[in-house]
Order: structure tokens, then sequence, then C-alpha cells
């Protein structure tokens, strides 16, 4: 049995322009994932017995974004996000800063945003969240892969104690970058696995009692190859 699931999650909707953001998420395949997850798991989650349950089915749970220095102001303390400018002192109530009061904010464009390990419907969910400037439906597979090993690094060393981000960086040279770069690309949309694929993009609005679209509905599949065809 399959303990830990992989859930890829794309908002397909800018949820303040109502522009479709769709056409903008990487085009990897999700076997790319599954290579990352299986290295990270065999040297390190199972040396260390993290993420064990009778009871509980893991999610990883992977969202990436397009960083936006106007819109994403507020970052967690981890390794991944570099130290804290010299005077700032940590906040153990709030653990989220103003990007400025970390020490190379001005010339970072790739922030992880970690948090603790949640429960839904009986699943344990270990959320993986990145914003980077080269999230888009260009990267690579192999400039995808980089950023979710350090993503899964980020998530798993704020939740573990025990780990550090020196076993992470320490591990990530033995990638196998061929057997990442192996898999097609761009990836056809069967491979690409976003949760919600076979579902609608729908907006709308509430008006005493009348529903008005504002957005679709369009089918996720249909939509998607219109644009970029059968690839």
């Amino acid at each position: 049995m399959k303990m830990v699931e992989i859930n890829r999650v794309w908002l397909n909707v800018d949820t303040d322009t109502n522009k479709i953001t769709l056409f903008g998420r990487p085009r990897v395949s999700i076997h790319v994932d599954e290579y990352i997850w299986s290295l990270i798991e065999e040297h390190i989650v199972k040396p260390h017995k993290l993420m064990r349950s009778e009871k509980h089915k893991y999610l990883l749970k992977i969202a990436f974004g397009r960083f936006d220095p106007v819109r994403h102001r507020y970052y967690p303390l981890s390794p991944y996000n570099g130290q804290l400018r010299e005077g700032v002192k940590p906040d153990s109530a709030n653990g989220w800063y103003p990007r400025e009061d970390f020490a190379d904010a001005a010339e970072r464009a790739t922030w992880f945003s970690p948090d603790k390990i949640w429960t839904n419907c009986g699943n344990k969910v270990l959320d993986v969240n990145v914003d980077a400037a080269n999230v888009n439906e260009s990267i690579t597979p192999r400039e995808y892969a980089d950023l979710l090993f350090d993503g899964i690094g980020a998530a798993l060393v704020f939740n573990f104690k025990r780990l550090k981000r020196e076993e992470f960086d320490g591990l990530k040279p033995k990638i196998n970058w061929s057997m990442v770069e192996s898999f097609p690309f761009p990836a056809p949309f069967e491979d690409q696995q976003y949760i919600g694929d076979e579902g609608k993009i729908h907006v709308y609005s509430w008006d005493s009692r009348q529903e008005t679209n504002l957005v679709g509905p369009y089918s996720v599949r249909d939509l998607y190859l219109d644009h970029f065809g059968k690839l």
C-alpha cells in the first residue's frame, strides 16, 4: 500500500482579477514529483522513521506559484528563506515576517511557505508551497525538480526538528538528472495530473438569488488542449 499520495495543486483563476491562469502552470510530468519524493523518502524519511502511521495516509500537497513581490509580502522563518536581518527579533507567536525582514530579500526570487502537517478527512497533509520567479509554463523539468526538492526539504525541516537543511543539501547532488529529463516535456495533459483536471473552471456570483457567470464554465481539459494543442 502506498503510504504517501502526491496531490498537485494549481489555481486556474486569479482570485483578484478572475483572469484565467491555467496556461501558466508548469507543464512537467508528475513522474518528476514521484521521483524526487522517492529519493527523499528513501534517504531521509525512512531512515529517520518519519511519516509512519497505521491510521493515516499522507498527502503531499504540492502548490507552486509565480513569485509576485507586490502580493507575496510575508513568509515564515525557514533555513530555506535565509536569515533574518540583523536587529530583527524572532517572533515565535507569529512566525511570519515581512519579506524585507530577511537579510537577502532584495535579491531573492524564490520563497518557501512550509506549514504544520494537518489532518483532512483522516489524511495527514504535508504542504509544499513554493513561490518562484521562474514558475510558468516554460519551466524545465530540471528547474522544477530543483525547486521541488527544496520545497519538500523546507516542509520536512519545518515539521521535524531532528532534520536539518544540511542533510537535504548533502542528498541533492545525488539527483539523477537524466531520470528527471527522461520524461516528455512539455508533458502531455494526462501526465501532469493536477487536482481538478477532470473538472470545470467556473466562477460566479450570487445576487438576489440570481447566479451570474464571471468565468466559464469551461472544461479544464478542453480549455488547456485548445490552447496548447494535443501535446
